[in-house]
């Protein structure tokens, strides 16, 4: 998947999102702010109107009363009556003045010293209407963001997702017609050869009995190409539909191994290339009928095919001068493990995954020009792996590659 369409889709959603969350916050924030200014105004004036009454009360009290405690005690009083219930008094020790019910000083919304006087005035909002609205607002206005943003990590969530399995189908698009590219390449080659020597053999143009011979043998050789090709495309095709049965019962591995080594013999594109076939020696104590491998339950037809796999992968991308190996060997008590290995290019470690995926062929130029559908290493991981094994490989660019079909015994 393109990470420019991820970038930019994913900042497409989360900036606006962001943005309205921001500006929402804002404005619950201004508007925060103009109540508390607002609500302070007031009890500063509410603070200030008592404090004018109060003074105004004792400036036309008799001087012989000054002195009188509950005097004093009742002008203030009936100065913060003016505000009933939401002014009141407190000493300096901060006890309130006539009322035992009052709020304490530190509950209150505004306090304020009054000048030149041992008392301190404290307002309590009696109808706290404005204060609540807003915090149900800032409340309302969290949860509206919280979904909104919830909402955009889902339609980001599902437009990923969406534009990966878009990306992955065009993926297999491509494959699929570069697929259908080279498979016509490939049947188009041997198709030219089988119909120009059969035609010549067919018009008596061949002038010698060793030239027939010879002709014959190509046109064998590319028919057992077409063969091959054509049992993977069928194969591939059975198990992209679940359709594709194995007939296991119990073989003799080396057997199976020993005769698909000699049909690849005929079928290899180099002539002159040389197969080293090893096969693990009897059991060490040497004794008498002691089997190096006891019958393994396979489909030889299938086990067949997918060496047969290998060997051509190793056939096409080796030089036609190079040894391939082909070992058979016990891997404890449990497992057989056939070993494919060639002198070839190698395979870079970032692909070691991907080879064995339907339709993959290397983007290397050297390689992709070699024939090839890009099915073999793919049918040879399902065979394995439907006779409870594995397929591995071993490689490095330049050295060569081994792979390897693990099957249980």
């Amino acid at each position: 998947m393109n990470i420019k369409i991820i970038i930019f889709f994913t900042l497409t959603i989360l900036i606006p999102t962001a943005l309205l969350a921001y500006l929402g916050l804002l404005a619950v924030r201004s508007e925060k702010m103009i109540v508390e200014r607002s609500m302070q105004q007031k009890y500063q004036a509410m603070a200030d109107i008592v404090e004018e009454q109060v003074r105004e009360s004792l400036s036309r009290a008799p001087e012989e009363k000054l002195g009188d405690k509950k005097y004093w005690e009742a002008i203030l009083l009936k100065g913060a009556d003016v505000f009933k219930d939401e002014v009141f008094l407190f000493d300096l020790d901060r006890a309130p003045i006539g009322q035992a019910t009052v709020h304490p000083l530190e509950q209150a919304d505004f306090i304020q010293r009054m000048q030149g006087l041992p008392y301190i005035l404290g307002v309590y909002e009696k109808h706290p209407f404005l204060v609540e609205t807003l915090a149900s607002k800032r409340r309302n206005l969290t949860f509206y963001i919280s979904i909104i943003i919830f909402s955009a990590f889902s339609i980001l969530g599902g437009s990923i997702f969406t534009f990966s399995a878009l990306s992955k189908e065009w993926r297999q698009a491509k494959l699929k017609s570069e697929f259908a590219s080279h498979l016509s390449h490939d049947l188009r080659r041997p198709l030219t050869s089988i119909r120009m020597f059969s035609e010549m053999l067919k018009n008596d143009l061949v002038p010698s009995e060793a030239k027939k011979n010879e002709y014959y043998g190509i046109i064998s050789e590319e028919s057992e190409k077409l063969t091959h090709l054509a049992n993977n495309i069928l194969d591939f095709s059975r198990i992209e539909e679940g359709r594709r049965r194995y007939n296991i019962k119990e073989e003799d591995i080396t057997r199976v191994v020993r005769e698909t080594v000699e049909r690849f013999k005929v079928y290899t594109i180099h002539q002159s290339r040389s197969v080293e076939l090893n096969i693990e020696p009897p059991a060490a104590d040497g004794r008498p009928g002691r089997r190096a491998y006891p019958m393994v339950r396979v489909d030889a037809g299938a086990v067949s095919q997918a060496v047969m796999n290998l060997l051509t992968n190793a056939d096409k991308y080796s030089p036609g001068d190079h040894v391939i190996k082909v070992n058979v060997v016990r891997r404890g008590k449990r497992q057989a493990v056939i070993e494919v290995i060639d002198q070839g290019e190698g395979i870079a470690p970032e692909e070691q995954k991907k080879v064995f995926q339907k339709f993959y062929r290397s983007p290397r130029k050297n390689v992709s020009e070699v024939e090839g559908s890009g099915l073999g290493l793919a049918l040879v991981k399902h065979t394995a792996e439907a006779h409870g094994g594995k397929v591995a490989v071993e490689s490095e660019a330049g050295k060569g590659s081994k792979f390897s079909i693990v099957l249980p015994v």
